[in-house]
């Protein structure tokens, strides 16, 4: 893959929530203050990207989502869209291949091991949005530099307030007590927000008969439930528009060749066949919750849906995740390559060259070009 690749660098730009590029972001905030605290212990770690990915054959996790965490080494950390090596986080041989990246010189163990519990935390996620990776260290309790999470205070306030109203019917469901008062509410709900304290959840686990072993996971999941449903609802309208433009892009290729015409025929189908795929999983499952929640808070007439939906919630947090990744990458990568466009025809070189991104993102199973397993 030639350097500076179009077809690798939307798949590796800050923005994607499928991709956290510590790279480009801890170059960023070093320009601003060179003795900003960086993402990682081990220095050379923050010259990697992290990109969420499906894992399969000898590469599948054999517990958890199907979703893995690649750990990416550029060739050249100074352009990093040459290409490079990737290894999953849940591989066994992971701190080997880190050592014998740098060299065991340049990393020291306290540092590793610091570095290994971080990359495992952002293994449990289903993407890499900032917002769930912020609240996975805070509720681990690790310090992280919020200049690596690019959300705003206005933003994080906007889904955080979202996100408790749907907290506030379970806790007064589950602790009558706190109805009357809203300060004990706000203590619960804030509870459930952090998902770490088992003995304070005690009465809320054994109102909702959950699992006790699993109730943290649970209450971790549904939150990213939650956080997901409303990242859908704010971004339809983008959704409808990039469908739009699929459909509109039939009608291309005016005086090229009948097999470039036919390629093109079939690269737009199956991203918008993928795409389409993916959009209707998405909608069901957030109707299914949406339907079980108002039932149980909002109409009182079953609980059952409800509950069930809450202990199947961690394999539900995975595959929506999952789901929604996907989307909002290809929404990200088609964003970026026709903003240049707005006012402007696409040219047919340019559409070849979006629609090749486009089918990379809906083909996941695939390795990513320029990228290869490490050995």
């Amino acid at each position: 893959m030639p350097a500076n690749s179009a077809y690798l660098k939307p798949m590796l730009d800050p923005g994607s929530p499928r991709v956290f590029n510590c790279n480009v972001m801890t170059h960023q905030i070093l320009a601003k203050d060179p003795n900003a605290p960086q993402f990682y212990h081990c220095k050379p770690l923050n010259g990697t990207l992290l990109i969420k990915d499906t894992a399969t054959g000898n590469d599948a996790r054999k517990t958890g989502g199907s979703i893995g965490t690649k750990l990416y080494f550029p060739f050249n950390v100074e352009n990093i869209y040459e290409g490079g090596r990737t290894i999953f986080v849940h591989d066994r041989l992971l701190e080997k291949a880190i050592i014998g990246q740098y060299g065991e010189g340049a990393i020291a163990k306290d540092n590793l091991a610091y570095d290994l519990r971080v990359l495992n935390i952002l293994d449990q996620l289903p993407s890499l949005d900032p917002f769930l990776m912020k609240d996975a260290f805070l509720r681990q309790k690790i310090g992280m530099n919020n200049d690596y999470f690019v959300i705003s205070a206005e933003a994080w306030s906007e889904i955080e307030q979202f996100m408790l109203q749907r907290f506030e019917p379970l806790v007064k469901a589950a602790f009558p007590e706190s109805a009357a008062s809203d300060e004990k509410a706000r203590q619960l709900i804030n509870t459930i927000w952090e998902a770490r304290d088992l003995a304070a959840l005690k009465p809320l686990i054994t109102a909702f008969r959950l699992p006790e072993n699993e109730a943290l996971d649970i209450f971790a999941s549904w939150k990213g439930i939650v956080y997901y449903a409303f990242q859908y609802q704010s971004q339809k309208v983008e959704l409808v528009d990039m469908m739009k433009w699929l459909k509109a892009s039939e009608t291309a290729g005016a005086g090229v060749p009948t097999s470039e015409r036919k390629e093109m025929e079939g690269m737009l189908n199956l991203v918008r066949e993928q795409m389409k795929n993916e959009w209707q999983k998405i909608e069901a499952t957030v109707r299914q919750y949406e339907d079980a929640y108002d039932k149980m808070f909002k109409f009182k007439t079953s609980s059952n849906d409800f509950l069930t939906f809450l202990k199947n919630s961690n394999q539900i947090y995975w595959e929506l995740g999952n789901s929604i990744g996907k989307t909002n990458q290809g929404l990200y990568c088609w964003k970026v390559m026709t903003s240049r466009f707005i006012g402007s025809k696409i040219g047919w070189l340019q559409l070849q060259e979006i629609m090749g991104i486009l089918v990379k993102v809906f083909e996941p199973d695939k390795k990513m070009t320029a990228s290869v397993a490490w050995q």
